[in-house]
């Protein structure tokens, strides 16, 4: 079963953005965001974007970066994460 897919314009609303096409534009200025509807992990990532961009004054290539570097570290847990599952399945043959 796919999980239901969110629209952009949705999740600025909820987030309380007033000139969400002014807002967009930047985002997509820096390839970010250019569908109009997104993944719930997509969603997330926007919803981060937003509190980058209001809380710490980033501008959309900063947020690009730190988008870019969060996947990085999710996909190195999550392979961390598999090493170790196999080095216990390693010493419990053994």
């Amino acid at each position: 079963m796919s999980e239901r897919r969110i629209r952009t314009e949705e999740v600025l609303l909820y987030l309380g953005i007033e000139d969400r096409a002014v807002f967009m534009q930047r985002l997509r200025s820096e390839g970010l965001f250019e569908r109009d509807e997104l993944e719930p992990e997509e969603a997330e990532e926007l919803r981060l974007a937003t509190v980058l961009i209001r809380e710490l004054g980033l501008n959309a290539a900063g947020v690009d970066v730190a988008l870019h570097l969060r996947r990085r570290l999710f996909a190195l847990e999550q392979r961390a994460r598999a090493l170790a599952d196999a080095l216990d399945e390693v010493r419990k043959k053994g």
